[in-house]
């Protein structure tokens, strides 16, 4: 995901990135954005995969791997709920399936975080942010 869909997110919650404890260096860019291509071709039109990992990213490209497959898992429904948590070599990972209306077609919203930031807090700035009430 990109720094500005980060900041819009954050400034429509009442806060900002850093307060959120987002992490935007050159290893998350490459996860976040091999993700999001990978996400952009398996999730519908309607749908938006949520997720958040727990920095440092010891090791992207495993890590990136079990992200894959946990997400074409959610989007087939081969898992009991579309909200989960996991972890993932050594991160803390959630991720939350949610409908995406047609004015914001982002089909993955992702965050890489401080350890000490309340995951469930982003996925839910997010889910706000995608609402069409908004």
């Amino acid at each position: 995901m990109d720094r500005g869909i980060a900041e819009e997110i954050a400034r429509a919650g009442g806060t900002s990135v850093s307060k959120l404890g987002l992490r935007f260096d050159r290893v998350v860019v490459r996860i976040l954005d091999d993700l999001s291509r990978f996400t952009e071709r398996a999730a519908p039109a309607n749908r938006c995969v949520l997720v958040t990992i727990s920095a440092p990213i010891r090791l992207p490209a495993r890590t990136e791997r079990v992200l894959e497959q946990e997400i074409d898992a959610l989007l087939a429904g081969r898992l009991a709920s579309t909200d989960q948590a996991a972890d993932v070599h050594g991160n803390k990972v959630r991720l939350r399936l949610v409908d995406s209306p047609s004015k914001r077609p982002q089909r993955l919203i992702g965050f890489v975080h401080n350890p000490d930031i309340d995951a469930t807090r982003l996925l839910d700035l997010a889910e706000q942010w995608l609402s069409p009430d908004l």
